[in-house]
């Protein structure tokens, strides 16, 4: 849906704006839209409902983005025993919403978050079914006992087919109101493996472990490398690639750890969502 701002509504606010014209729309669903790169003035993504508009701005909306309470949560459950429940989050959904977390305890009032993922996202969450099992989880992870593993579409080909980063993170300035991580001198110490998988003309795919679990470390690491996650607006500034995501296009693909009970090795991956098979239909000429 695209529109041109008249002069009798310049000086409106983006969201009033485009309430005018989704009559059946509600404002909410609107700023949720907008907040998840779902709007463009004049070609450039816009992510504050708030903006003021002038004469002769052209807007383009996207659909309107869904709520957790649209999405049917049994259907993302991946994986649950007595312990745990393993959830397939969507892109553009807090680890912590509210409506997630009511509707998941319908089934489950006890359950815990155990780690967190970016709001843009996707993939494997854990959550306990206990606050027992949660503190068991929360020492795993500081045990570095829990194996990750993203996936990653990056602008541009590295020169090497694997390699790690070894160095320290901590924060460095900020970005649209949220804190943004470099590397320091003196920080928080920070390690990821990663290779490549597969190769484009303008990106790659990447497979990455983090072995340390800092705030945004894959994003700072792989934009560190000269090669940022397509679609990552906050660390990546200028990118080679033509394909434009509407978001991160990182993916927690796979979360593994022995069961505090039983010993045995609990593997759990999460599915490449639409978005991300799109990316590499673009980038990279396969599906998967």
């Amino acid at each position: 849906m695209e529109w041109v701002v008249t002069p009798e509504e310049s000086g409106t606010r983006l969201i009033d704006f485009i309430k005018v014209r989704l009559m059946n729309v509600s404002a909410k669903q609107i700023k949720r839209t907008i907040e998840q790169k779902g709007c463009q003035v004049n070609g450039r993504t816009e992510r504050f409902a708030s903006m003021i508009l002038g004469r002769g701005d052209r807007i383009a909306f996207a659909e309107v983005a869904a709520s957790p309470a649209d999405i049917k949560e049994e259907l993302r459950i991946l994986h649950e025993d007595s312990a745990f429940l393993f959830y397939d989050k969507p892109s553009g959904i807090a680890s912590d919403d509210p409506n997630l977390l009511k509707t998941l305890r319908t089934r489950h009032p006890k359950l815990e978050l155990v780690h967190r993922l970016d709001k843009e996202t996707s993939g494997v969450l854990l959550f306990a079914k206990s606050h027992a099992y949660f503190e068991k989880m929360v020492q795993l992870f500081k045990d570095k006992l829990v194996d990750k593993e993203y996936l990653a579409l990056v602008d541009g080909v590295p020169h090497k087919k694997q390699g790690k980063i070894d160095n320290f993170l901590g924060k460095i300035a900020t970005y649209q109101g949220q804190t943004l991580w470099g590397e320091v001198e003196s920080g928080l110490p920070a390690q990821t493996k990663w290779l490549v998988e597969k190769e484009g003309t303008q990106g790659s795919l990447l497979r990455c472990i983090p072995i340390t679990g800092r705030t945004h470390q894959l994003r700072v690491h792989l934009n560190g490398m000269g090669h940022p996650i397509l679609g990552d607006s906050q660390y990546g500034r200028r990118f080679r690639c033509s394909f434009k995501p509407r978001r991160c296009l990182l993916h927690a693909q796979k979360l593994s750890f022995n069961h505090p009970d039983t010993g045995s090795r609990l593997e759990i991956e999460a599915p490449l969502p639409e978005d991300f098979l799109e990316g590499m239909r673009h980038i990279l000429g396969v599906i998967s």
